[in-house]
């Protein structure tokens, strides 16, 4: 018998650790490997250190995950950190966003009963970083559920070799808008707000088929895309269209950050299935949705020819506080008895939140939007004792009413109070009120939604 050493990396979010072991193995199947496959580290005393790093020589590294995973669960629960795989120069992290949502409506115009639970968002998957230039991702999406369809959520692959540059193609979420930028971890509400969610549904979100180029660095984020239609069942990728973000921070000190934005996106070719006009709907749920009510904005789907959105964003980090706020006009051409006609939909959102326990939210260039707040401490588990806590509130208003399309006009209200006991966990609970004024469903509603999401 042999001792070969081995080193497992835990990544949180307030840094990362090796987990060393040496594992005793037989000498004639060490002859056999090719090179160990893991990095060199010194002794554990714990247990299932010990496994994981037997089971990452003993299998192959492939059926290794899958059972690593299920190890990683215990080291998730017990420190609040996620493996992080080295072999080599290749890293390999885990991904995962499962979040469930419980709620209902109090108060409404119209009887919506009962509580609704949905597990909103149920991704899975790993990221893969190889020689510091190449960055993989492949990340399968469960949900919703219920009645969600199962699809590909990300499928990209960067090149990030050259300085202050990224070249994407694939399937991921090219940049466009402040919120829609914040990974769903780090949003400040449990859903965006709906102009943020209508505008870029249009050819920038999430599962969208693209090529990317980007260049980001301290103050400022530049990114161009040519995009298609988004993954999945029942979708079709013939759409065509081209989606920009330049974004400035004019002011960047300890305590003050000035975030400046502008967005745009245009669809010269609209999606359509064979034997149907080009066109597109617009639509959002009342920014929440635990599967009680249909979508109060809907234009229902439209024939038309192109179709743009351009905004402008906005925010100011000052020690403990975050502004921010984002406004776009929705331009469509649509052909009507040989006649063009134009529409013009609009919106806008203003927000504010307060870190009352821990890190402020920062600021990343990659993204041009900013993280979560965290703890302010090498500390993952309950922060200061109680976890970090943050208050926000926020007031939209998204306005699809134009010309003889009515797809209703939306003004909403919220706060929310959000809690990370751990580093991964984050709970929160959102109070609502809405009102929408035309479209399918005239409403005025009182909503209370809660979510427990991990994400990591």
């Amino acid at each position: 018998m042999r001792l070969l050493p081995c080193t497992i990396s835990l990544a949180g979010k307030s840094g990362s650790v090796a987990t060393d072991c040496i594992v005793p193995y037989p000498k004639d199947v060490l002859e056999r490997l090719s090179a160990p496959d893991i990095k060199g580290c010194s002794s554990s005393l714990h247990v299932w250190k010990f496994v994981i790093c037997y089971l990452l020589l003993k299998i192959r590294w492939a059926a290794a995950l899958l059972l690593v995973g299920g190890i990683g669960c215990m080291q998730v629960a017990r420190a609040a950190t996620v493996p992080s795989f080295q072999f080599g120069d290749v890293t390999i992290k885990p991904y995962a966003t499962e979040q469930l949502d419980i709620g209902g409506f109090p108060q409404t115009s119209q009887a919506v009963p009962g509580v609704g639970v949905r597990a909103g968002r149920l991704r899975n998957g790993a990221r893969i970083t190889i020689h510091n230039q190449i960055e993989l991702g492949g990340i399968w999406d469960f949900g919703p559920a219920p009645g969600g369809q199962m699809r590909l959520f990300e499928g990209q692959a960067s090149y990030v070799g050259l300085k202050h540059f990224v070249f994407t193609i694939g399937i991921f979420k090219p940049s466009f808008g402040l919120e829609s930028m914040q990974a769903q971890g780090d949003t400040t509400f449990i859903e965006r707000s709906s102009i943020s969610t209508i505008t870029r549904n249009i050819a920038a979100g999430i599962e969208r088929q693209a090529v990317q180029i980007e260049a980001h660095g301290q103050r400022y984020h530049v990114a161009l895309s040519g995009t298609a239609g988004t993954a999945g069942p029942g979708e079709n990728g013939n759409q065509r269209a081209i989606v920009f973000r330049l974004v400035g921070v004019p002011i960047r000190m300890k305590d003050l950050l000035i975030h400046i934005g502008f967005s745009g996106e245009w669809v010269f070719r609209a999606a359509h299935s064979p034997g149907e006009k080009p066109g597109m709907a617009f639509s959002d749920y009342p920014e929440m949705n635990v599967g009680l009510t249909s979508k109060y904005l809907n234009t229902d789907r439209l024939t038309l020819n192109s179709v743009g959105a351009f905004g402008l964003e906005a925010a100011a980090a000052w020690k403990r506080f975050l502004f921010q706020g984002e406004a776009y006009d929705i331009v469509a051409k649509r052909s009507v008895e040989n006649d063009t006609r134009h529409l013009n939909f609009s919106g806008w959102y203003a927000q504010t939140s307060y870190t009352l326990i821990g890190k402020a939210r920062q600021w990343k260039s990659r993204a041009a939007a900013f993280s979560s707040p965290v703890c302010d401490k090498k500390q993952d588990v309950l922060c200061h004792g109680s976890g970090v806590l943050e208050a926000a509130a926020r007031y939209s208003e998204a306005n699809l009413h134009s010309g003889s399309i009515n797809g209703g006009q939306q003004k909403a209200w919220s706060a929310t109070l959000n809690w990370w006991p751990v580093d991964i966990l984050k709970i929160a609970l959102q109070y609502e009120y809405g009102t929408i004024q035309g479209g399918r469903k005239p409403e005025n509603f009182h909503a209370i939604l809660s979510m427990i999401q991990i994400k990591f």
